[in-house]
């Protein structure tokens, strides 16, 4: 009895010591295949103790420089911008990329006062001690250029004072990606200078407080107007505003409608998520649109293109590109000439006619709108031979009869783009809604 229960112990203790060691080589099998496929008991440490990789603080550090023709390139090789810096670690590859995004924020900032000589103005200008301000940046001459004024607001998302569009300075240059050449154009044009900063909504050095008076991109661009533009002493004002730059850019003229109609002579839009239709504005503020304002939409078609357009009587053409970050850069050369001839119709209304309409002459043809007419600057355009265009690049002489509009549109601003090599910036992404309030 006494062998027969000795014997039993040993035969379980075999089958307990045989089924250990199983479950040790297999705990170990799994252990190697998980270190073979990327990490993953550092990631899962990481999650539990809440490690977060830190990264440098400056361009140089991350291995970065922009070389004499403004394209960022690897400092040790000159290669360009690589997304994927740890194989196979999403997260980690978005991390670093977000952190890079920041450094290249404060980048942008520092060569607008190196090297394009503005200077930064903290608003509200009258802030209680430890209130959260937001700031722009503006030339030296701004309170005594009694001449020409241009004011520049990009689109939401990411971007910052500056930039038009992050993925484009990372990973195509930085004439394309910020606003230095229209800055270049309008100081050598006699223009003092405003970039704004309408993204720029919460206190970024602490808690997330909303900055008074520039909680929304639209509260910024109006409280910069009234500590700033209101008190400038230009006489003509001219506007780019890219993407929901052109929401904000409504919503200031609904409010400002005389001093718009008495400053304002042109507004140049690119690829504007805008909607008069929407947005409701005064029958004025429309005939004031449709006289000084043109609105360079992304689009298969030639630069300057006529396009059809349901959404308002905003006179609307190809900005020669398909991609809806590049439509400032693109028509960059267009918005001078329209620039130019609108200043000089100011200036000499006598020449233009009495009402100063933007309709051009010579082979110059009206843009058919649906329920008005816009008229392009200088183009080929002959109605006998070609009709205007909608976005995708078909040809129409009436209102578009599938439904296409200009709205409807989504567009990718940061996603990753096998032509860019670059990764999400969800922020960036844009959605063109119904409400003007949509999140981009």
């Amino acid at each position: 009895m006494v062998v027969y229960c000795q014997l039993r112990s040993s035969i379980a203790f075999r089958f307990i010591l045989f089924f250990h060691i199983l479950f040790i080589l297999q705990f170990d099998s799994a252990a190697l295949q998980t270190l073979k496929m990327g990490g993953q008991i550092q990631k899962m440490k990481k999650m539990i103790t809440g490690e977060e990789p830190k990264f440098p603080d400056t361009l140089e550090g991350f291995g970065y420089h922009f070389d004499k023709e403004g394209r960022m390139r690897s400092i040790e090789k000159g290669e360009p911008f690589n997304f994927d810096v740890k194989a196979g670690d999403g997260s980690y590859n978005q991390k670093h990329y977000n952190a890079l995004g920041e450094v290249i924020t404060n980048t942008v900032y520092e060569m607008l006062e190196k090297e394009y000589k503005l200077q930064r103005t903290y608003l509200p200008a009258q802030a209680e001690r430890d209130q959260p301000r937001s700031f722009v940046f503006v030339s030296g001459d701004l309170y005594h250029n009694s001449d020409k004024l241009l004011i520049l607001i990009h689109g939401n998302g990411v971007v910052r004072a500056g930039q038009w569009a992050r993925r484009l300075i990372m990973n195509d240059c930085l004439d394309s990606g910020t606003q230095f050449p229209f800055i270049k154009w309008a100081r050598e044009n006699g223009y003092a200078v405003i970039v704004a900063n309408p993204n720029l909504n919460v206190d970024e050095s602490s808690k997330p407080v909303p900055i008074k008076g520039h909680s929304t991109p639209e509260e910024h661009v109006e409280s910069m107007w009234v500590e700033l533009v209101h008190k400038a002493k230009a006489k003509h004002i001219a506007i780019v505003a890219h993407s929901y730059g052109g929401v904000s850019t409504v919503e200031l003229a609904k409010k400002r409608l005389r001093e718009f109609e008495e400053r304002v002579f042109a507004i140049a839009l690119t690829d504007s998520v805008h909607s008069l239709r929407e947005q409701k504005p005064h029958e004025d503020l429309e005939k004031f649109y449709k006289k000084c304002v043109i609105n360079w939409a992304s689009a298969f078609d030639p630069l300057d293109a006529p396009l059809l357009t349901d959404n308002d009587k905003v006179p609307t053409v190809s900005a020669g590109t398909d991609k809806h970050e590049y439509t400032s850069f693109s028509s960059m050369k267009s918005i001078f000439k329209f620039f130019n001839k609108r200043y000089e119709e100011t200036l000499h209304p006598e020449k233009s006619g009495a009402t100063q309409s933007t309709e051009p002459s010579g082979t110059l043809k009206k843009l058919n709108l649906g329920e008005g007419d816009g008229q392009l600057e200088e183009q080929n355009f002959d109605s006998t031979n070609q009709a205007p265009r909608d976005k995708s690049g078909s040809a129409n002489s009436d209102a578009d009869k599938n439904g296409n509009s200009h709205e409807g549109t989504k567009v990718d601003v940061d996603g990753h783009n096998s032509d860019l090599n670059v990764q999400t910036d969800p922020q960036e992404t844009v959605e063109r809604k119904e409400s003007p309030k949509s999140e981009l």
